[in-house]
């Protein structure tokens, strides 16, 4: 029986929780979804297939959507999804990937977990010790929603996306001008992190130093893993502190 998981991560959270359920599952692979977008891979031949993501407005991150919408799957598939959060509901991400799959099939069960945000951009990020106790928290909800994966439980999706969809598209039809007020200063040591972590390669390197494109999907990656905290957006999250999940080495995300 073959199983594949997907996933998007960020900052570590959703590699994490991926993670757990490969080892728990005891076998397949956990594939990067930005990954297989630039290679094109797109033909999922697995008995059991899970999408792994963090909630961006209510539903799904920009690459998420883009991959299942291309995506072709073995009809019969057991299919299951988990949401990662900051704190509020996953529940319009999994409406909208039925949407996505149309007569290809639909989600046979999903998760909300709830862990903490990396959204620097309208936030605080929250001290190691608070995600670790997130992470702990969630431990038996993910373990229990494993058992089902193990038995094929069914879970049906009984509700819509409804008025959430109709802030989600808003953010997706301007999420192009996120980056603009990204910039970096002189503690930068071009390591060129931001650049290989971003996902739709928006960010390239001129005199050493970043620049942004204006194809930002709003994940806050570039900024949250640079090392030296270099990358601000404006001046409002100079005084921010960064967050990476503590589980997770910043070489896994790239």
């Amino acid at each position: 029986m073959q199983t594949k998981i997907f996933y998007f991560s960020s900052t570590g959270n959703s590699l994490y929780v991926a993670k757990k359920v490969k080892e728990s599952l005891g076998n397949g692979d956990i594939i990067s979804i930005p990954k297989s977008l630039r290679n094109k891979d797109f033909n999922i031949d697995a008995d059991i297939i899970g999408f792994i993501y963090p909630i961006h407005v209510s539903s799904l991150p920009i690459v998420v959507e883009e991959f299942i919408s291309k995506i072709t799957i073995n009809k019969n598939a057991y299919i299951f999804a988990i949401g990662v959060t900051g704190g509020g509901e996953a529940k319009s991400s999994f409406p909208h990937i039925n949407s996505l799959l149309g007569n290809q099939g639909e989600l046979s069960n999903y998760l909300c977990l709830k862990y903490i945000s990396n959204y620097i951009r309208a936030g605080r990020n929250a001290s190691e010790e608070r995600a670790l106790k997130a992470i702990e928290q969630n431990e038996p909800i993910l373990n229990d929603f494993i058992k089902e994966i193990k038995i094929k439980q069914i879970k049906k999706v009984t509700y819509k996306q409804g008025l959430n969809k109709i802030a989600y598209n808003f953010w997706k039809n301007k999420y192009k001008t996120k980056d603009k007020n990204f910039n970096v200063n002189e503690a930068c040591i071009g390591c060129r992190i931001c650049e290989k972590i971003c996902p739709v390669n928006n960010i390239k390197f001129s005199n050493n130093k970043p620049i942004w494109l204006g194809n930002c999907t709003d994940c806050m990656a570039c900024i949250n893993l640079c090392p030296k905290e270099a990358i601000n957006i404006g001046t409002k999250t100079l005084k921010k502190n960064r967050y990476k999940n503590p589980f997770i080495k910043v070489e896994e995300l790239l």
